[in-house]
């Protein structure tokens, strides 16, 4: 015999009553019958929604938010209302993917004189608030500078807040905040979380994986990482811990087998290419692995293939935070595009895969160094290189046009330059990587065409084809979230759409205010003809 609970019961008897569309339940005197009068007093009037009004919201705590947030406020002056809304809790750090993340080596811009250039202002304001030594960050640090920034930027925080926006005839008229009986007004939204999250919700439609460079790539793209803090070991511990595997003839003789017998004749040769190079340190407080030898060393110890799939311990960026602690970027995860978003909609966290692998690496680790001391420390989120990337925009970004200098000079805010890096592979991709490209580009992008008072800055904004493989860099956001916020202002100080602001005029205004021109010096770095096969 079936039972139920008092509990179960009783929300049965609720959900028959609520289904029985005016059908009523016991006698007149009962004060359930159809003629009865409900109790006004007995009605519960619904508390009206706290409603916040400001010109611009920024939605994501990444360092392009920061930027955007902050020169929405500059622009607009001491009368300007620009609020920074996060999802995560007040006690979390700001900056996402540098802090949360864990992504302590920086990406720096290829482009000679950046630094002098008008939109890097916001990331050199950052990288002296964060006090970076040279090319690494510390993510305590940089917490606190990006709180700095912003209380002196005169940029309100809210945390705990996740957005639900409500669009009307192509605007976004409000935003609920889930969970919360409040809502915010702006005159512009600006997401800048890492998966366009505020985009997606309010029917932005979007790419998947690769798939505007092939249909057939929507579940392909970049490899995951988890980017831990290695305790306990030092750049001499490391280095002699790698040449254990340089120096034993045993050893490089199964590391060449393996990767020879999983790789063609290419393949191997990129794979063994700087094999015998140690830790080789780029810069006062940051260090890249040249050989992949541990990483070999690692899957041959684990029976695992030296293959692009499922974990795969890859060449390695290394931090140097203090001196026996150490931010490494080389322990990558391939996933399908699903998967991935999957992983993004439980706020990063990473897989009970991640967290059994790592536990591996540090026993690995210990064992090789000796030093029974090495823990690996997870950092509180994962670090997703590109899942999905937002259509219908202005003018979307191609790869195409990177290779051909980007963007026209009167469409264009700044120039950027990195390698086109397909981190970890994408599968069914083939092509022939492009030269190191430096391309102009503008805010167009970044601006949704269908919803008028919505922008888009970051990883998901909206390149197409192999685009993505160089815009997603976070340095290069940081410029783009520098002009969104300035072309937010501008749209509120003359009372049109954000989706009419213009690169030409929020370059025009950034020049005016920092008393600079900005220069623009994007070059064609391909012949276009070589690389057809490029969107």
């Amino acid at each position: 015999m079936v039972q139920l609970s008092w509990t179960g019961l009783l929300a049965a008897i609720a959900l028959f009553v609520s289904g029985c569309n005016g059908l009523s339940i016991g006698t007149p005197d009962s004060g359930f019958g159809e003629d009865s009068e409900p109790d006004p007093a007995a009605i519960a009037t619904p508390e009206p929604p706290q409603i916040d009004q400001y010109d611009v919201v920024v939605y994501g705590d990444e360092l392009p938010g920061i930027c955007a947030a902050i020169w929405a406020k500059k622009t607009l002056g001491n009368e300007g209302r620009v609020v920074l809304v996060r999802s995560q809790g007040a006690e979390a750090m700001l900056g996402g993917l540098l802090t949360r993340g864990g992504l302590a080596y920086l990406d720096f811009d290829k482009t000679p004189r950046w630094y002098v250039q008008p939109f890097s202002e916001c990331f050199l304001d950052f990288l002296e608030q964060a006090n970076v030594g040279e090319s690494c960050v510390h993510p305590v640090r940089a917490d606190e500078g990006m709180r700095r920034m912003l209380a002196e930027g005169g940029v309100s925080l809210l945390s705990n807040a996740r957005l639900q926006p409500v669009v009307n005839e192509g605007r976004i008229d409000y935003a609920e905040v889930v969970g919360q009986n409040k809502r915010i007004e702006a005159n512009s939204f600006i997401d800048t979380t890492q998966q366009a999250e505020l985009a997606i919700a309010a029917g932005q439609p979007y790419y998947r994986g690769y798939e505007s460079q092939d249909a057939d790539l929507a579940q392909s793209t970049l490899g995951t990482s988890i980017v831990p803090i290695v305790e306990g070991l030092t750049i001499e511990e490391l280095r002699q811990t790698e040449a254990q595997f340089h120096n034993d003839p045993n050893w490089v003789a199964q590391i060449e087998e393996s990767i020879y017998s999983r790789n063609d004749a290419a393949g191997s040769q990129f794979w063994m290419s700087g094999f015998g190079f140690p830790l080789y340190q780029s810069y006062r407080d940051g260090y890249y692995f040249r050989s992949i030898a541990m990483g070999a060393a690692y899957h041959l110890d684990r029976n695992q293939p030296f293959s692009l799939q499922g974990f795969f311990w890859d060449k390695a960026n290394v931090c140097e935070l203090d001196g026996r602690s150490l931010s490494w970027n080389g322990f990558l995860f391939k996933y399908e595009v699903d998967t991935i978003r999957e992983i993004e909609a439980n706020d990063l966290q990473p897989t009970p895969e991640m967290m059994a692998e790592l536990a591996e690496v540090e026993a690995w680790l210990r064992e090789y160094s000796g030093n029974p001391e090495v823990e690996v420390i997870l950092p509180p989120e994962i670090y997703v290189r590109h899942s999905v990337s937002v259509r219908d925009v202005v003018n979307p970004l191609s790869g195409q046009e990177i290779i051909a200098g980007g963007t026209p000079r009167e469409e264009s805010i700044a120039t950027f330059s990195y390698d086109f890096d397909f981190r970890g592979g994408v599968d069914g991709l083939s092509l022939r990587v492009p030269p190191l490209p430096q391309y102009n580009f503008g805010i167009e992008h970044g601006l949704s065409r269908s919803i008028e008072n919505l922008a888009i800055a970051g990883r998901s904004s909206g390149y197409e084809g192999i685009a993505v493989s160089v815009g997603r860099i976070n340095t290069k956001n940081v410029y783009h979230g520098q002009g969104l916020g300035v072309a937010a202002a501008i749209a509120q100080q003359q009372g049109v759409p954000l989706n009419q602001i213009t690169s030409r005029q929020v370059r025009d205004r950034w020049d005016q205010m920092m008393g600079r021109t900005t220069e623009l010096r994007g070059r064609i770095t391909a012949d276009s003809n070589e690389y057809s096969q490029v969107r």
